[in-house]
């Protein structure tokens, strides 16, 4: 089962969150000054944002194609910050 594992750090520490690839609506991808963000629409109506600077545009763009292609079963956005 395909998941995209996102990472949540509060003041008291980091968790890990994975969202299931079957509950995902869309995946888009926007860069902005250097930075890309990601918006992940679930179908349940929730979205989440995320921020980040590790990656270009086309390479998330890349990564994401070959894990929809692929047998990799998470795709990796711990680098990213989830906007609240």
């Amino acid at each position: 089962m395909k998941s995209i594992r996102l990472k949540y750090c509060t003041e008291n520490g980091c968790t890990f969150k994975f969202v299931n690839r079957a509950n995902l609506q869309s995946f888009d991808v926007v860069e902005k000054k250097g930075s890309v963000l990601i918006t992940l629409s679930l179908k349940t109506g929730e979205q989440v944002s995320l921020l980040g600077d590790t990656e270009t545009y086309d390479a998330i763009n890349h990564r994401w194609s070959r894990f929809e292609t692929s047998d990799e079963i998470f795709f990796d956005l711990a680098e990213f910050e989830v906007i609240r």
